[in-house]
C-alpha cells in the first residue's frame, strides 16, 4: 500500500510534503470537496462505523449473585428430595419382602392353603369359599 500526502495528493508521505505552511482552502484527495483534508470526520468518503445508540442492559452483581443462589438452593433441595424418595422406595421394599416372608411362612406352616385357593377359584359366592378354606383346616 503506497503512502499519499494528504495535503498536495503525492506520492509520498504528509511528513516530507513540500507545502510546509497552513493551507488556506483544502482539498480533500477522497472525495474531492474543498473545505477539508482526507483526514476529516466528517468526509463522506472516509468509512464511518456507528455505534450502538441504545445502551445494553446488563445484569449487576447482585444480580448475578441472587441467581446463582437460588439454584443452589434449587440444586439442594433436589437432592434432598431425591434421598427422601430413594428411602421411601427402599421402605417400600423392605415393606414388601417382610409380607413375602410372612405370606412363605404361612404357606410352610398350612400347605393346605395352596389347595383351598385352588378350590375358591370355583366358587361364587364369599360364602362358599369360607367354608371350602374352614373344611380344608379342618382336615375334612
Amino acid at each position: 500500500m503506497n503512502t499519499r500526502c494528504i495535503k498536495c495528493n503525492g506520492e509520498h508521505a504528509t511528513r516530507d510534503c513540500n507545502i510546509k505552511e497552513k493551507i488556506a482552502e483544502p482539498t480533500c484527495i477522497n472525495c474531492g470537496e474543498k473545505g477539508h483534508f482526507a483526514a476529516w470526520k466528517g468526509c463522506k468518503a472516509l468509512p464511518v462505523t456507528t455505534k450502538p445508540t441504545k445502551r445494553q442492559p446488563r445484569k449487576a452483581y447482585a444480580q448475578a449473585a441472587a441467581v446463582q443462589r437460588i439454584k443452589e438452593e434449587r440444586t439442594e433441595e433436589i437432592v434432598k428430595e431425591a434421598k427422601t424418595e430413594k428411602l421411601m422406595d427402599l421402605t417400600d421394599l423392605k415393606d414388601s419382602l417382610q409380607t413375602l416372608r410372612e405370606v412363605k411362612m404361612l404357606i410352610q406352616e398350612f400347605p393346605t392353603l395352596l389347595e383351598a385357593a385352588k378350590r375358591c377359584k370355583g366358587a361364587s359366592t364369599k360364602q362358599e369359599k369360607v367354608l371350602i378354606v374352614l373344611s380344608l383346616f379342618m382336615g375334612d
